[in-house]
């Protein structure tokens, strides 16, 4: 009876706390109300769910990359209103920004509160080092041109992402298991975004091309997520790993959707990683098969802009694009040509220090045919737009966060034992590589919001898989991803290479 009646005490306490804290909260909504409008009385309410959010970093993680893959910009023909998440919120601070900040917070929180030691992965320690003294380096460069230090410092936010959430991300406390299941899961999300993607071309609600057309994603994010989940399918293939039939129900919608986006990049780097998954996982006699295939594509793109094509289906028309002879031709291409020498023209007169952050460049070379919106602090070339940015250190972070991406993607195939595992860090070696083609067309990489956070949780994912892979014993257990337990895959492991900041226990 005792104890009974010190259960119900412990609860009445309970009850009595939870109630004055709804209390408060409902005091606050109405003052704020009463003070600021609609936004005061939101105001408490993120306040409780932030108190919740720093507590859990994985659910925090989770939240960023999940609003960040679902919400679209306004480019979308569904639920525009999504896109203002990426709208400024107060100042010069997006609601983005501040996801960002509450996902990192979140595991620099539970790192001090559990005594582990702050984890970078040794590929990424030196890129993202170097990005750092770049990003300083641009701050000073684009005061010195007459630019508020206010400004040239919130204009380097998508750049702050690149450089904390692989950090954050790979310093969550998750099992493989669980790693497991995060990419079932992102596989989910990948297939729904696809099959959104292929409604609004149905439904001829989203943005036009070749002037007949609807396509399916203009911004690189949900491109990404596509392109990464078709590679991963195609490497479960490859290797005769036996997936749960959603996955292979899921793969036309995922290659519909890619096809459809026509962003040709995009199509250029899955064609791309397609042939690398085929010469890093396949056989001596299919590799040789790679040469004339690949001459093939090469001799087919070539074809559609030398000859005359009757066809007026987008995709033909878009493919026939792909020719040299028909760069100069189309406008937007054409402004790209003169727009990547007026750039170089501008790095030549600051080849050091580069232009700074927040400072445009000036037609120098070239008259522009057409002029766009915020067009000249932007160039469709990554390594330039480092170059530019951030002078000969942010370009030499720029090559150094790919080559980081590699060898982390290269390590984390190697150890995994998991085929899902193995499939996913493969896809990612691969994409990323195709990566390297699209970023000469167009600047993805800490430039767009959207996509340059999934690459970089990507980055974090991959270096925690890779952790993972050493601190536990491979099992069998089944997946999201498998119906029947997964046989083990081969693959070499290597001692961890990491560097470390203080002393305490093993994060």
């Amino acid at each position: 009876m005792v104890a009974r009646g010190m259960r119900f005490s412990a609860l009445g306490v309970e009850f009595a706390i939870a109630a004055l804290v709804a209390g408060v909260i409902t005091l606050l909504a109405i003052a704020g109300v009463d003070k600021l409008g609609t936004i005061g009385f939101v105001m408490p309410l993120a306040a409780v769910v932030t108190t919740v959010l720093i507590s859990r970093p994985l659910v925090a993680v989770g939240l960023l990359v999940g609003l960040v893959i679902l919400a679209e910009g306004g480019t979308f023909g569904l639920f525009n209103f999504t896109g203002k998440l990426y709208e400024q919120a107060f100042k010069d601070v997006t609601i983005l920004d501040l996801l960002v900040l509450l996902a990192v917070a979140s595991v620099a929180v539970d790192v001090l509160r559990s005594g582990r030691a702050i984890w970078i992965p040794r590929p990424l320690a030196l890129p993202l080092l170097t990005l750092m003294l770049a990003m300083m380096c641009g701050l000073v460069v684009a005061r010195a041109a007459g630019v508020t230090l206010h400004f040239a410092f919130f204009a380097e936010n998508i750049l702050a992402y690149l450089l904390w959430i692989p950090i954050a991300v790979a310093n969550l406390e998750i099992s493989r298991k669980q790693i497991t299941w995060l990419l079932g899961i992102l596989t989910g999300l990948a297939i729904f975004k696809a099959l959104l993607g292929v409604i609004v071309v149905l439904a001829h609600v989203g943005s036009s091309i070749e002037g007949s057309s609807t396509l399916s994603y203009y911004e690189p994010a949900a491109n990404w997520l596509i392109m990464i989940a078709l590679l991963a399918v195609a490497a479960i293939a490859l290797m005769r790993f036996r997936a749960k039939p959603w996955i292979w129900l899921g793969t036309p919608l995922l290659l519909a959707s890619l096809v459809l986006s026509y962003r040709r990049s995009f199509w250029i780097a899955t064609v791309l990683g397609v042939m690398l998954l085929l010469i890093l996982g396949s056989t001596v006699a299919t590799r040789k098969a790679l040469v004339p295939v690949a001459l093939a594509i090469v001799a087919s793109i070539w074809l559609m802009g030398s000859i005359n094509v009757q066809s007026q289906a987008p995709v033909v028309k878009r493919l026939a694009t792909l020719a040299p002879s028909k760069l100069e031709a189309n406008a937007e291409d054409r402004y790209r040509l003169d727009e990547r020498a007026n750039v170089l023209g501008n790095i030549k007169e600051h080849p050091i220090e580069g232009l700074g952050i927040d400072v445009p460049w000036k037609a120098v070379v070239r008259p522009l045919p057409i002029e766009h919106e915020d067009g000249r602090e932007y160039v469709h070339f990554a390594a330039l737009w480092y170059w530019m940015k951030l002078g000969i250190l942010g370009l030499w972070a720029y090559i150094l966060i790919i080559g980081g991406a590699v060898v982390v993607s290269w390590q984390a195939w190697r150890a995994s034992r998991e085929p899902y595992l193995r499939a996913f860090a493969l896809a990612s070696l691969c994409g990323v590589l195709g990566l390297v083609v699209m970023d000469t067309t167009a600047s993805f990489t800490g430039v767009d919001p959207r996509f340059t956070v999934l690459f970089a949780a990507q980055l974090g994912l991959l270096a925690r898989l890779r952790r993972t892979a050493e601190d536990e014993p491979a099992d069998d257990a089944g997946s999201l991803f498998s119906g029947v337990a997964a046989r083990a895959a081969g693959g070499g492991t290597s001692t961890s290479s990491v560097l470390r900041f203080g002393s305490s226990a093993r994060g």
